[in-house]
């Protein structure tokens, strides 16, 4: 009965990433016996054709498809149009949901955490859930009604109530596991008192900062031995799967200067038609491909100079009223504007005007012809070489990085082209050109350049990459021998301003006030950084701290303590956001466990 006392409780720390997972749950099967029912389904043969396999259990094609759909669905509510970037990142959430909900269904599964038949009961009689209460057959005057509620309740017709067993059979699982969790995440009241204590006490201090961005290029020095050192040191870490690395051309899908004459045309078109006479407005709406201008004829009020780009501007204030003027062009294709009234008032001359605006963009003309340009390149290649085609066409290739199997992109401007990914790896001899493939950027004819097997990668294919780390160990190292010149100085009892101006990598800063556990202007914030303030005194100087982006000296000018009083009135708050932070971190590190013990396969490649 914990569970069902605990349920208005939960409302408030219910993790984020456990409800996603439930509702995701929903479409699939539930929580509670999901694994049961794919078994049921499928049988304990898994090797077949599942996109993937968390455990003993598979995901189907069909379920990472609802998945996507969902997660596409909501990152579109969120961000509007999604370009290849936020679709696959879509993509890549809906599959992480997929396995967090199999690896949680067999937590529930391993722990026993049924339902029975009194716990459902007790909770939808003690604590009708919300969906339950705004249900209009439960409400009078708009209003929750509980008399009609538990009139439903206790005299059920038929089996009009399943639904809502079925859905608190999967949900209650769910808070059965988090109160688990909620068990784990426990807090002292130490720990509250002291984040409250950091939240409202604030520190002055004076500091000198040596932070590593500061060090001057021509200072750092970085030898081979460096590199092979951090090489060496990390060597595990540049271990690769097979990789493959792609020769290829594309034919971008840009308009042609065709194109754009096409659409100059169709302007002057309508330009004339309006001086003959026909309806701007009306044909604005008819043609017009401004979305926000285009419904209302066109109309786009009244606007001074410097509101619209510099080519419109120009051609409407140097239009007379009912003046006609096309084609203008802009970034965003050609206008057809007519001057409606002109006027002067104290923020200077104004203009009101209609336009027609026709964007330019790729015929059919032109996606036929480069598409034929790539069918004929890519059967060149195949009959010769990809060598030979590329001079016999004039056409300079690009070589990809290597790529994994389950990578999706090449360079810009071709971004996202699974297709090419595909062929590389279904290639089976090196040299083999594919077939004409495209997305919304281009088509693109690869041949396979490279086979590179798996293992470690030798110090020269990676050294380039070891620099930046290198150089930014380096530069602390500076900032350390910095810092000691500093620190010997302060001791001697020269002055904190006359100090820095001697070290010019060096900033100097008095009078900073934040919060302890805030951030300080110019060194940010820092748990080491909140631990030191509360143990100075005023006036103490602290030694050399390490912060995220340097070293520093501080002093502490003053700290104002915070009223003891009103830490009674907001204990509980303080509490609740230190426990769910808690819970938070818990989770997360369980589940992190739980796919590292887990047998996971992601076959998403063969599909996608």
């Amino acid at each position: 009965m914990a569970t069902m006392t605990s349920i208005r409780e939960r409302q408030k720390f219910i993790l984020w990433a456990f409800l996603v997972i439930f509702l995701l749950s929903l479409s699939i099967g539930g929580l509670v016996g999901g694994a049961n029912i794919i078994d049921q389904i499928f049988g304990s043969n898994l090797a077949g054709n599942a996109v993937g396999v968390v455990n003993s259990n598979r995901i189907t094609l069909d379920q990472l498809s609802q998945a996507i759909s969902a997660q596409t669905a909501q990152a579109r509510e969120q961000f509007g149009e999604l370009n290849d970037r936020l679709v696959d990142q879509a993509e890549n959430q809906a599959w992480e949901s997929l396995v967090n909900l199999f690896l949680l269904n067999d937590e529930i599964a391993d722990r026993r955490l049924e339902v029975s038949g009194d716990e459902i009961y007790y909770l939808l009689e003690n604590y009708p859930p919300q969906f339950l209460q705004q249900h209009e057959a439960f409400q009078t005057e708009g209003e929750f009604d509980p008399n009609l509620y538990y009139q439903a309740l206790n005299n059920p017709t038929g089996n009009e109530w399943a639904p809502v067993e079925t859905y608190l059979i999967n949900i209650l699982p769910s808070d059965k596991m988090s109160n688990l969790v909620r068990a784990i995440a426990y807090t002292s009241e130490e720990e509250v008192k002291s984040a409250w204590y950091e939240r409202n006490t604030e520190a002055t201090i004076d500091y000198i900062y040596v932070p590593s961005s500061r060090i001057k290029a021509d200072d750092i020095v970085v030898s081979e031995d460096d590199l092979k050192t951090i090489y060496r040191r990390n060597r595990d870490s540049y271990t690769l799967p097979e990789t493959r690395i792609l020769e290829y051309v594309y034919w971008e899908k840009i308009p042609t200067a065709e194109d754009s004459a096409e659409v100059e045309e169709t302007a002057r078109q309508l330009a004339e038609r309006a001086r003959a006479g026909e309806d701007f407005a009306q044909l604005a709406l008819d043609y017009s491909e401004d979305p926000g201008s285009g419904p209302g004829g066109g109309d786009l009020g009244w606007f001074g100079k410097g509101q619209m780009v510099t080519p419109f501007e120009e051609a409407a204030f140097s239009a007379r009223v009912g003046e006609i003027v096309s084609p203008v062009k802009t970034q965003f294709g050609y206008h057809v504007i007519k001057i409606e009234d002109r006027r002067e008032d104290e923020d200077g001359l104004k203009v009101s005007a209609r336009h027609i605006l026709l964007k330019v963009v790729i015929s059919s003309q032109t996606y036929n012809r480069l598409r034929s340009q790539a069918n004929i390149f890519s059967a060149d290649a195949a009959d010769s070489s990809f060598e030979i085609a590329l001079k016999n066409h004039g056409l300079a290739s690009r070589t990809s990085t290597p790529l994994r199997i389950a990578d999706k992109y090449l360079p810009p401007p071709v971004g996202m082209l699974r297709r090419a990914v595909r062929f590389a790896f279904e290639a089976e001899e090196v040299d083999l050109v594919s077939d004409v493939v495209e997305n919304e950027q281009c088509y693109l004819v690869a041949r396979l350049a490279e086979v590179r097997p798996e293992g470690v990668q030798s110090f020269e294919e990676v050294r380039e990459s070891l620099e930046p780390t290198a150089r930014q160990e380096a530069a602390n190292e500076q900032a350390t021998l910095i810092m000691a010149s500093i620190q010997q100085q302060l001791a001697a009892g020269i002055q904190w301003p006359t100090v820095a101006d001697s070290f010019p990598e060096a900033t100097y800063a008095a009078g900073t006030t934040a919060r302890l556990n805030g951030s300080f202007s110019g060194i940010g914030r820092s748990p080491l950084l909140t631990g030191l303030l509360k143990t100075l005194v005023p006036g103490q100087v602290s030694e050399v701290i390490r912060l995220e982006r340097g070293e520093a000296i501080v002093r502490l000018v003053d700290r104002t303590e915070p009223d003891w009083e009103q830490y009674a009135d907001n204990r509980e708050s303080q509490h609740e956001q230190l426990l769910n932070r808690r819970i938070n971190s818990i989770w997360n590190d369980w589940l992190a466990d739980l796919k590292k013990q887990a047998r996971i396969i992601d076959n998403r490649h063969v599909f996608y």
